[in-house]
């Protein structure tokens, strides 16, 4: 991490790649102040650890996007109110150069929302994978009527309940989001590009 003293070109790139999670951290500990709830109370309901919790808040782990999910249920806040998208709300044209990187969960996966905020019908997200990356071992389910993701270059596993696919570049999976399911990039080299379409939006 950088200390602000200076440090090798790879200690800014961790720091700056560790930066989405410290932001949700901080999301998460402001959501749980205000429903003053305490970090072992939101730590039984969701089924992790205090400690985990509290890693989480202060950005030195990175949660799955199933146990991120359960924090958010806990606070009783949405998925969508962590992240802070690049855009005026009732603008409909986005700049690929205004789109800043999301964390959804996991570890290796940055998104970048390219579809307007302000559309709520569909939405579009750009996932780059970094070898091995993935949102999470467990499988998760989330509300929405469709999932479809195109990977761009790279390779993307995919477990839909028992069925596990492997897609390349050019590929296209289709799947109903309430449906279990996971997705890593099974390359330990290479870093994967996909782009999800989902109906309605949901982050």
């Amino acid at each position: 991490m950088v200390d602000g003293t200076g440090g090798s070109d790879a200690d800014r790139t961790r720091d700056d790649e560790r930066w989405p999670v410290r932001a949700v951290g901080r999301q998460l500990r402001e959501a749980r102040s205000r429903a003053r709830l305490t970090l072992e109370a939101v730590a039984v309901a969701a089924g992790v650890t205090k400690s985990f919790v509290s890693a989480v808040e202060r950005g030195e782990t990175a949660p799955s996007i199933g146990s991120l999910y359960r924090i958010c249920d806990v606070l009783g806040i949405s998925m969508a109110s962590l992240f802070e998208l690049v855009g005026q709300e009732n603008a409909n044209v986005v700049r690929r150069a205004d789109v800043k990187g999301t964390y959804f969960g996991g570890e290796g996966v940055v998104n970048y929302v390219l579809s307007p905020r302000s559309e709520r019908r569909a939405q579009i997200i750009e996932t780059r994978i970094a070898p091995g990356g993935s949102p999470g071992r467990e499988p998760w389910s989330h509300p929405g009527e469709l999932v479809m993701a195109t990977v761009v270059s790279g390779s993307l596993e995919v477990r839909l309940g028992d069925r596990l696919t492997t897609l390349g570049a050019g590929d296209t999976v289709a799947y109903a989001p309430s449906e279990p399911h996971s997705w890593r990039n099974p390359d330990e080299q290479t870093a994967a590009v996909v782009l999800f379409f989902q109906i309605p939006a949901e982050y």
